[in-house]
């Protein structure tokens, strides 16, 4: 019961923010050419997900990125708002189970969040400590830069992705309300 008035005050929160434009995916925009990159990035988010690999950092913070961009996205999106309600609050829950983990606060911008994990990805990825340390700020990423890849070493459990992910595996059609 708690868990579910948790998910409805976070609904309803998010409701009475002011909307800015949607987030985007540094990067992500050539290999989705002709798909719905919805699905593509869902499919990304599961698979790591489904298996996370402790060690891989840069993939950790690829796919917690590409998990805040679609957390975000996807109620946005007019084709995807006909989807489950229990699958979005999932991934609305999977959202704030990464920034918690994360020490990433509630109140950070998205496109924040996104951003300083994408660069992280590909800092890491390159034993770049400069970027890296540029693309984590303090402002959003709490733990500081060598805190926060550490975590990302160990990834962190998400439980509510799968969940998610299975509430939402009958897409976006107009009869899938539930």
């Amino acid at each position: 019961m708690i868990r579910r008035s948790a998910i409805l005050l976070a609904l309803v929160v998010g409701a009475c923010a002011p909307q800015g434009p949607p987030p985007t995916l540094p990067g992500a925009s050539n290999a989705m050419v002709g798909r719905d990159p919805i699905v593509v990035v869902g499919q990304s988010v599961v698979g790591f997900f489904r298996q996370p690999q402790a060690n891989q950092p840069a993939a950790a913070a690829q796919a917690i990125a590409e998990l805040e961009w679609l957390a975000d996205t996807m109620p946005r999106n007019p084709r995807w708002q006909t989807a489950s309600a229990t699958g979005l609050n999932d991934l609305a829950q999977a959202r704030w189970e990464a920034r918690r983990a994360l020490g990433i606060p509630q109140n950070a911008p998205a496109q924040g969040v996104i951003n300083g994990l994408s660069a992280a990805s590909t800092a890491i990825s390159a034993n770049n400590q400069t970027a890296l340390a540029a693309a984590l700020p303090r402002n959003i990423f709490t733990l500081g830069p060598a805190a926060t890849v550490q975590k990302l070493s160990e990834p962190p459990s998400v439980p509510s992705v799968m969940q998610a992910a299975w509430a939402l595996s009958g897409g976006a059609t107009p009869g899938n309300r539930r």
